[in-house]
């Protein structure tokens, strides 16, 4: 197993690719604490799922983007386990509006959500590590995230992206050596979000990448994986996308 024993936190992870990276790294000897900020039941589900699997796994319902909620769950992790080796900040969500439709309060709303609770987290999880002198953190980007490709619609979510591949990079520069910091930029990644959409949509999602299909979920996982244990690797953004980006650059 490459993460015996390693306690993992993975932020939203009661479902789509927080769910499938919680249940890759518990089969791989993880101890993983499950987060969400509305979904205990979802979230729940996925523990007795790892653990009946003969996994360790605890669910701690909190928001991410709010400082005492990120405060209590570090303060749970630490009297439990004691430290954490690995932070996965994965929490976000995307909210459609028109570029004239968003309000100041949107633009706060989405930053919130995809990078501040990446911030606050890696605060927590950094002065945990730095007193071991070691760790990984990894996050949660987006192709939406990477020049050129933001999409209009989401135009908040792809500016909180972007800075989160920009905290990713230069919080690897701060935190070397003791720390490894990485990212994946998903590409379309089939998670229940797609089964809203209609076909029409998907297809057209589909025709814009090379490999003519969605990436799915325990294939970011993998990813995930593989920055945790690649010890020569710090301040990357690891994209998975299909090739979108190769059309769209």
């Amino acid at each position: 197993m490459k993460l015996q024993n390693k306690i993992t936190l993975i932020t939203g992870s009661t479902s789509g690719i927080g769910e499938a990276t919680a249940k890759l790294f518990a089969k791989e000897g993880a101890t993983v604490i499950v987060n969400g900020k509305n979904n205990s039941k979802g979230g729940l589900n996925v523990v007795n799922e790892i653990t009946s699997a003969g996994g360790s796994a605890i669910f701690i319902q909190a928001d991410v983007a709010d400082q005492k909620n990120v405060d209590g769950m570090f303060e749970k992790i630490i009297k439990q386990y004691g430290t954490i080796d690995i932070l996965i900040n994965n929490a976000g969500v995307a909210r459609s509006k028109t570029f004239l439709e968003t309000t100041y309060q949107d633009w706060l709303n989405e930053f919130n959500d995809n990078f501040f609770g990446t911030v606050l987290c890696s605060q927590r999880a950094t002065g945990i590590m730095l007193a071991k002198k070691s760790g990984v953190i990894l996050n949660t980007s987006s192709i939406r995230g990477n020049l050129h490709t933001g999409r209009e619609g989401i135009m908040p979510y792809s500016a909180a992206k972007a800075a989160v591949s920009n905290f990713t990079t230069t919080l690897a520069k701060e935190l070397a050596p003791s720390i490894r910091v990485n990212a994946v930029a998903p590409g379309f990644t089939y998670t229940p979000y797609y089964d809203t959409l209609t076909e029409e949509t998907k297809k057209g999602f589909i025709e814009k990448t090379y490999l003519k299909r969605f990436i799915q979920p325990n294939e970011i996982a993998e990813a995930f994986l593989y920055l945790a244990t690649a010890e020569a690797i710090t301040g990357e953004i690891l994209v998975v996308d299909g090739g979108f980006t190769l059309k769209n650059g």
